[in-house]
């Protein structure tokens, strides 16, 4: 081979080391845009199911009342809870376990509702990053 040949070879892998840092640096940087665009749509959507369970705060107590409930009711009881409450305690178990689960219903219908709007938020999110808009 010859001087001009190995120089001609050596610029044009020069040109193509060239191209694919430049291909790599923006796909670099869309990726790390595209990173801060979905990051700050997931802070926007935490903020918007905050902002739900502000306006909805009687699901977000019935909820923690059908937790409560329901691990009352799997916790095993004592003789003397028996001894004295008896009937009643089975009358109130089952008041409560009524109550816990109207409030799980309610409860997990508000974060179907939640988990929707986020679902859809992210995924618009996702579109606009994918279709290129910012």
């Amino acid at each position: 081979m010859s001087a001009s040949t190995d120089n001609e070879a050596g610029r044009e892998a020069d040109g193509v080391r060239g191209r694919a840092t430049e291909v790599y640096q923006a796909a670099r940087e869309r990726t790390a845009s595209a990173y801060e665009a979905a990051r700050s749509r997931a802070t926007d959507v935490t903020r918007q199911a905050t902002d739900q369970l502000a306006i909805y705060p009687a699901a977000a107590v019935i909820g923690g009342f059908a937790i409560g409930a329901l691990l009352a009711a799997v916790l095993p009881r004592t003789e003397q809870e028996e001894k004295v409450l008896g009937k009643t305690a089975r009358r109130l178990t089952g008041a409560a376990r009524d109550a816990a689960q109207r409030g799980l219903d309610a409860g997990k219908e508000q974060l179907d509702g939640l988990r929707e709007k986020a679902a859809k938020k992210v995924g618009e999110a996702v579109g606009d990053l994918v279709g290129g808009k910012s």
